[in-house]
């Protein structure tokens, strides 16, 4: 038999659940400056990362949720540093491939695996269904909160 929770409750544990992702932020965003990268730099290296052949920017922006104009910027950055070169595109020449340079892949390594050793030794914290139920109920919320959200958008 399950029990209604009190609204005030449930506003308290979203307080503080966000109060948790943004102390998560926080901590990912440091340990890229520990880079001299920035977080958008990160999420254009896990992308790219799984795309060696390379990807289109407006493809990077769209897979990170980032507006075209932030991963023009990003980009930008990204080339400074030599980490990425823009290419033409080998059947259009109006568009853009972004890769990785040889450094840009080696720093995109280092700071994908130090992000992934410290989620899975953060992760090891938890048993076997601590994180099975971590991960069920994280995903059942994160689902129905999109679909609410989406709705909410669409109302507007």
């Amino acid at each position: 038999m399950s029990m209604k929770v009190p609204p005030q409750t449930q506003q308290q544990w979203l307080k503080s659940c966000f109060s948790a992702w943004k102390q998560t932020d926080a901590a990912y965003s440091k340990l890229a400056r520990s880079r001299n990268l920035s977080l958008n730099m990160v999420w254009v290296f896990e992308c790219l990362s799984e795309h060696p052949e390379g990807m289109e920017p407006a493809v990077l922006a769209e897979e990170t949720n980032m507006l075209r104009q932030a991963m023009t910027v990003v980009l930008n950055d990204l080339e400074k540093q030599g980490l990425v070169t823009r290419e033409f595109h080998p059947t259009d020449r109006r568009k853009k491939v972004i890769r990785l340079t040889p450094k840009g892949g080696e720093i995109c390594r280092d700071v994908l695996d130090a992000i992934a050793q410290s989620e899975l030794e953060a992760l090891s914290e938890l048993c076997e269904e601590d994180q099975r139920l971590l991960f069920e109920l994280t995903t059942r919320f994160c689902h129905a909160l999109v679909g609410r959200l989406s709705k909410a958008a669409g109302r507007r």
